[in-house]
């Protein structure tokens, strides 16, 4: 991720501190699963939005502001950090960031207690916030929405007739609504006007969209030293994401391969799947993907022309084109 410069950094490092404040148990298991969470780190991407967000409305900040802020900021980072705990277990994920994922050096148990956890203590410090009867609401329903989506994609998985629709109600429920969420609590404690809090709503969901697409595009076509993570598992898993989508849409393109992989209920097995991703890279499918993502980027872009050209707003438009700055590798692929 961009450096978001010396004002943000230091935030972002006061933000740690706070995590690693509010996490301290006297659990000594837990303790060591909160201290191998630690240790991988993260990019604050959600964090970093909850401060941009607030700064755009141009208030004056005061103290208790700025521990709103805080608090929010360490809040959304948490209950982040515990949807990747969770998902880690539902995908038998065995690396997250480059190291290994707590369900694979203790258990799956174990695990999602700790996720739990990180959970119950983010809605901690929302609870101690003036402004807990808009963000707490605010942060519950996107988790609950969370949880539906991962539900709805659980069921879609091995159905290869996926659509983009579906594909983009997913993205919307698992990922793009809580960095909404996250940019309205920023907007929130700035006290953003209710058109404010509508741009800011519509940056987050399409930089979440973009965010996801362009994940998923890196699946297919990203080295795993890259990702943090091992590529290719989506497929594997059974999840239809959108440049598969867009290759079994065109019929024309290796129609004996797709009739198989239509007419088949479950795993495709390690030879199909293999031909299926060489598949969606000749395709182009990757490329049209990366369309998708850009014009989802622009429209987060676009939200934010109603906003002074302040600091904040240059902020969040360089995060939006790291996104899609991220495809540069693969933009060369048919």
């Amino acid at each position: 991720m961009l450096s978001p410069g010396p004002k943000y950094s230091a935030l972002l490092e006061d933000v740690d501190r706070m995590i690693s404040d509010t996490l301290r148990t006297a659990t000594a298991e837990l303790q060591a699963m909160v201290d191998h969470l630690l240790a991988r780190g993260g990019k604050k991407l959600r964090p970093l939005l909850v401060f941009a967000a607030a700064d755009l409305p141009g208030t004056n900040a005061c103290a208790e502001t700025g521990e709103a802020l805080l608090k929010t900021a360490a809040a959304v980072e948490l209950i982040h950090t515990a949807s990747l705990v969770h998902d880690d277990v539902i995908d038998n994920a065995a690396r997250r960031r480059g190291m290994e994922t707590l369900h694979c050096r203790w258990d799956s148990r174990a695990a999602v207690l700790a996720g739990d956890y990180l959970l119950s203590r983010a809605f901690d410090l929302l609870s101690t916030l003036e402004q807990r009867k808009t963000l707490l609401p605010l942060m519950s329903r996107s988790v609950s929405l969370m949880c539906h989506g991962e539900t709805l994609q659980q069921g879609k998985r091995y159905d290869w007739r996926t659509t983009e629709h579906d594909y983009l109600r997913f993205n919307f429920l698992k990922t793009s609504q809580f960095l909404a969420a996250c940019c309205e609590a920023g907007g929130i404690i700035g006290a953003a006007s209710p058109g404010q809090l509508r741009a800011l709503r519509e940056y987050g969901c399409n930089l979440g969209q973009a965010f996801q697409i362009v994940d998923d595009i890196l699946d297919y076509a990203a080295e795993p030293h890259r990702l943090g993570k091992p590529v290719g598992g989506d497929l594997g898993q059974g999840v239809v994401t959108l440049p598969l989508i867009y290759l079994l849409r065109s019929r024309k393109r290796e129609p004996a391969l797709l009739r198989s992989v239509l007419s088949r209920r479950g795993s495709l097995g390690a030879v199909f799947e293999a031909r299926l991703r060489e598949a969606v890279k000749r395709s182009g499918a990757l490329n049209t993907a990366a369309r998708k993502a850009e014009r989802c980027i622009e429209a987060a872009r676009q939200a934010l022309k109603s906003f002074p050209p302040v600091p904040a707003r240059h902020l969040l438009e360089r995060l939006a084109g790291a996104v899609t700055g991220q495809l540069s590798a693969v933009q060369g692929n048919p």
